[in-house]
């Protein structure tokens, strides 16, 4: 009895440890179903800051103060870093976050406009039938939180946090009810929005037989490579300005800029390395004596690794190779050294193992590809095998002969794998072959291989990990801030940024023309240079940015006014391209009517008897939906196909590629029982889709429509 007692303890208090380590920020924010993909929880007051203060915004009338908007942007760029395992978030992708927060919250202030506006109420019999007899169907924000280690939706779990009356789980069950109250207003607005959304029956028709009808069809393509006149490849300049004063709508740009751009580096550190394996040790201490029964264990590598922890058991090949060999001499409860992986340092704790389903292989490999060989591909691949069965190290082969071309780094070998990861041909090889034995060659689509298996297990694993990537510290950082501000300095009083940027080996990149909307090189999308770049003069140059990678210095060197692109700056690029294939389309028009009147008793396929010979495809399974493979989507294509009669022979069909003879040689008939049994699936996705679109419409339309003051920029220059 007592130890069911301390079982039924560590089992609460794993409840709410759970609920309170996995517990999603509950977000507060009116949503139309369709569009909910980023939530907000704002609008509390949380600091307490009601003061006068300058204006932030207003939507109809509706105040957003700056620590309502900072509070969510915070909140996203939390999530983001998390995401990223710890990874600093850039100027850029900060502005990007704080334009979805922006819309967000526009979105939420017009929503609620309309929930006054058409009176739609919850009640809290509504929420709590819900919440106590369709668990189910809760969203899966909530049911998230109770998922067992399968990723199934554990009711047990579920009930029991209901029984709770903990002051984390009466916090958490009510931000639930405030979550689902939103929700099902969401969807009382949505029903009214949408309520005469209609599908009708040529909707759905026309819909099953693109999905549904398939065609078997032959083919030809003639594209530009098979156009050989060269003297195609010169257009005059008559021509081309002809051309470009034809197509002028064509060339026609927005305002563009130009910069010159250094990049210091702020990655981590020998120093940064160090410190994070420090760090490691310092833990190693309470990781190797923190208990699981009380959760302090689990509280400890949730409160210093970039993962939290997870009670599910790992797979082989989930696990990198120093895992498992730790893994594989550990009895529960041992620790392992510090191991080094692709995203930083990591120690481990075996709680438990267990003998799975399935069986995993470990394995090195030799690649040996085809070439213009075969043969000779063979017969290397079974002299390298003599040398691996002779007792030669097949990882230090791998990397002197291997075809592979991760083999250099990671010499040959494949760590755990299960089934269902190789190639079929590789995939039996290696589960027939035994632990320590070498076979091969094998032969796959990539070639010849020569595989050593080098264990088998189905054992599986059960632990504890804090996870701790190599970020730069603040140290390294600074120094490389500072870098970018004396070098900006140095280019802002006159100094040539190529000069310089040689002088300290850095490398000065210049981008093409960026037009407003665009992506800067090393900036990315970032809004507040370009404001600041189509403000200024050309020479301009801006104090530094954080980037992906570092600090960036940029100069603004040169800018081009919205209007046409100038003729003579874009003859070459753009212009003579566009001649080029006009001209080669002319003439692959003629080669496919020429090649059409020599198809032989209406078979296309007689042109791959002509000399030289026309290559002929086949395609089957092709539908308005699912394009032939080689052809893409191409709607003049698929139009064409499904216009023709079976057996039919097109005229030459224009493509975006270049132009196609075609034969229908099949089409599916159109089958009025299976069209009967998807209708209700088809019309109802129909219906989705263009309830989807109307929400949408509505949502532009009221943003369109609002009154806001955006003050904005007066809290980030």
């Amino acid at each position: 009895m007592a130890d069911h007692r301390k079982e039924q303890k560590h089992y609460n208090t794993g409840v709410m440890n759970k609920l309170r380590d996995k517990m999603p920020v509950i977000i507060i924010i009116v949503i139309v179903a369709f569009l909910a993909t980023i939530v907000f929880e704002w609008g509390m007051n949380l600091l307490g800051l009601r003061e006068d203060r300058q204006l932030f915004a207003k939507v109809n009338g509706e105040e957003i103060t700056y620590q309502q908007f900072e509070q969510a942007v915070e909140q996203q760029a939390n999530q983001m870093r998390q995401q990223n395992n710890g990874k600093d978030i850039d100027d850029a992708q900060m502005q990007q976050i704080r334009d979805q927060v922006w819309n967000g919250l526009i979105t939420q202030s017009i929503t609620r406009d309309a929930l006054k506006k058409y009176n739609i109420t919850v009640s809290d019999k509504e929420i709590l039938d819900w919440i106590y007899n369709r668990p189910d169907q809760l969203p899966d924000p909530i049911k998230k939180n109770f998922m067992d280690s399968t990723g199934t939706f554990n009711v047990g779990f579920y009930q029991q946090a209901l029984g709770m009356k903990t002051k984390e789980a009466t916090q958490f069950w009510s931000q639930v009810e405030n979550y689902l109250r939103e929700v099902l207003q969401s969807e009382k607005l949505q029903s009214i929005l949408t309520a005469g959304v209609r599908v009708t029956e040529a909707d759905v028709l026309q819909k099953y037989k693109d999905d549904k009808i398939f065609a078997n069809i032959s083919y030809t393509a003639l594209d530009q490579s098979m156009v050989t006149d060269t003297n195609l490849n010169n257009p005059s300049i008559e021509e081309m300005k002809k051309y470009y004063d034809e197509h002028k709508d064509d060339f026609k740009v927005d305002e563009s800029v130009k910069f010159k751009y250094v990049v210091f580096s702020d990655a981590a550190t020998a120093e940064d390395t160090a410190a994070t394996q420090k760090l490691l040790e310092v833990l190693l201490k309470d990781f190797k004596t923190a208990a699981i029964e009380d959760s302090s264990l689990i509280r400890l590598v949730n409160d210093n690794s970039v993962s939290p922890y997870s009670d599910a058991f790992q797979k082989p090949n989930s696990l990198g190779p120093d895992a498992m060999k730790f893994l594989f001499s550990a009895k529960p409860g041992d620790v392992s050294n510090i191991i080094m992986g692709n995203d930083g340092y990591k120690v481990m704790r075996l709680i438990d193992t267990k003998e799975g389903e399935d069986t995993y292989v470990n394995a090195s490999h030799i690649l040996v590809n085809f070439g213009t060989d075969t043969a000779a591909a063979k017969k290397k691949a079974e002299e390298i095998y003599k040398r691996v069965k002779a007792g030669e190290d097949i990882n230090t082969l791998a990397q002197q002969l291997s075809d592979e071309p991760s083999a250099k780094t990671q010499k040959g070998d494949l760590g755990w794998f299960g089934k269902g990861a190789m190639v079929k041909e590789f995939e039996d090889a290696s589960f027939a072959a035994k632990d320590g034995e070498i076979v091969g060659p094998v032969k796959t689509q990539f070639g010849f291989h020569i595989i050593q298996v080098k264990g088998k297990s189905k054992k599986e694993f059960k632990v504890a990990e804090i996870k701790k990537p190599v970020t730069a510290g603040a140290r390294t950082k600074d120094i490389a801030k500072k870098k970018a501000e004396g070098f900006y300095l140095d280019v802002d009083k006159g100094g040539n940024i190529d000069t310089l940027a040689k002088q300290m080996n850095l490398t000065c990149t210049t981008t093409a023309d960026v037009l407003k909307d665009g992506f800067i090189p090393g900036a990315g999308q970032n809004k507040k240079l370009m404001k600041l770049a189509l403000d200024s003069k050309a020479g301009k140059v801006f104090e530094p940015l954080k980037v992906q990678g570092g600090y960036g210095v940029y100069k603004l060197i040169d800018k081009t006014p919205a209007g046409y692109r100038n003729f003579d700056s874009i003859k070459t690029t753009m212009v003579k391209p566009k001649v080029v294939e006009k001209k080669k389309f002319a003439v692959l028009k003629q080669m496919a009517t020429d090649l059409r009147a020599k198809i032989q008793n209406n078979d296309i396929k007689s042109l791959s008897t002509l000399t030289p010979p026309s290559v002929v495809e086949t395609a089957d399974s092709v539908s308005v939906s699912k394009p032939a493979a080689k052809i893409g989507q191409d709607y003049a294509v698929t139009d064409a196909i499904f216009s023709m009669k079976q057996g039919e022979i097109s005229q030459p069909i224009k493509g975006t590629r270049g132009y196609y003879l075609i034969q229908l040689n099949t089409v599916t008939p159109f089958n009025q029982e299976d069209y009967l049994k998807a209708y209700n699936d088809i019309r109802n996705s129909l219906l989705m889709q263009k309830k989807q679109s109307v929400v949408q419409e509505w949502l532009q339309k009221m943003q369109n429509d609002a009154d806001i003051i955006d003050n904005r920029d007066r809290f980030f220059n």
